[in-house]
């Protein structure tokens, strides 16, 4: 396995500078702003006690009906072109390559434990997506409202919440001349109290509450999930996202108002750079899958593949 260059870790080493730099001054001024309100935003609404109501249920009943009604039905994307999604946004050239080549995936299993986990955390996202809806209509003055679809050729999409399989959607894009297909979509877009359009973008973490210290020791998010933020701005157009952590377990109920933090929040603003450095990745794969030439892979990145037992046939070409 190959290392790295000289002049790839001074790379590195500028990039990551680059992005401390902009995190900093996102955690100022108005991205500070925005992440401490939507903290809040949920802290008022789960401060306060609020009986089941019929509107905001209805309309989540609206969505399942949504969602119910796009079970068995097929992508109507184009077949022809690479295809990319945001939640593989940071995955590795070879794996995306693999993906796109529909090579066969390694058998894999989860345990009944990991599955287990894995349902807790989407109850947790499901409520939190449900506390945007009261908060709205219950919190005096919100700092934040959730968006809604307007669609009239599909009653049953037509009002319902911006997020998840309400906003799925496809952008066919041409980038230095390549075609590709990019598909997905995200946890909500928010409308803040001066008008503007704010991605959400919300995160579990289940082993300790003290995940959440150390990651607001960092002062940022995870940069995989700021990749997948640059994604989601490619998609739907959005520069301003918030992303936004929780951890499932919680503090000793008795530690009462002393209770460690289980929330962060962290404001990230898109570039135009950084959208364009997402789309030559793309692009270069998309090529790749055209000429079936082999790209470089990186085996920091292999804990989730599903192409591994494939990876490992071909010597070399591995970057640390």
């Amino acid at each position: 396995m190959g290392g790295i260059s000289t002049m790839t870790k001074t790379l590195f080493s500028r990039e990551g500078a680059k992005d401390l730099q902009q995190s900093v001054k996102n955690n100022m001024g108005r991205g500070k702003e925005i992440a401490d309100a939507l903290l809040l935003h949920f802290d008022k609404v789960n401060s306060i006690n609020i009986w089941d109501d019929k509107e905001i249920e209805t309309l989540l009943l609206r969505q399942k009906e949504f969602e119910v009604s796009r079970i068995g039905k097929k992508p109507d994307y184009p077949k022809e072109f690479s295809r990319f999604s945001p939640s593989s946004a940071d995955s590795c050239e070879r794996e995306l390559f693999f993906k796109n080549l529909r090579v066969q995936q390694d058998e894999t299993e989860m345990t009944s434990w990991q599955r287990r986990w894995t349902k807790n955390s989407t109850g947790v996202h499901e409520y939190r997506q449900r506390d945007l809806l009261y908060a709205e209509k219950y919190v005096k003055n919100p700092a934040f409202k959730v968006v809604r679809l307007k669609d009239e050729k599909n009653p049953l999409r037509d009002g319902l919440p911006a997020w998840e399989k309400p906003l799925e959607t496809w952008k066919l894009i041409e980038h230095k001349g390549v075609k590709m297909v990019v598909t997905g979509m995200m946890d909500g877009i928010l409308e803040y109290k001066d008008g503007s359009k704010i991605g959400f973008e919300f995160k579990t973490k289940s082993n300790s509450v003290a995940q959440i210290k150390q990651i607001i020791r960092t002062g940022k998010p995870a940069p995989h999930h700021r990749k997948q933020c640059i994604a989601y701005s490619i998609l739907f157009g959005i520069n301003e996202f918030v992303l936004t952590y929780e951890s499932v377990a919680k503090d000793k109920w008795g530690t009462g108002d002393g209770g460690r933090p289980d929330m962060a929040a962290f404001y990230i603003k898109v570039t135009e750079s950084q959208r364009n450095a997402l789309l030559d990745k793309w692009a270069g794969i998309s090529e790749d899958v055209e000429t079936g030439e082999l790209p470089l892979g990186n085996n920091t990145k292999c804990m989730f593949c599903k192409w591994k037992g494939e990876c490992m046939k071909y010597e070399g070409g591995i970057r640390q």
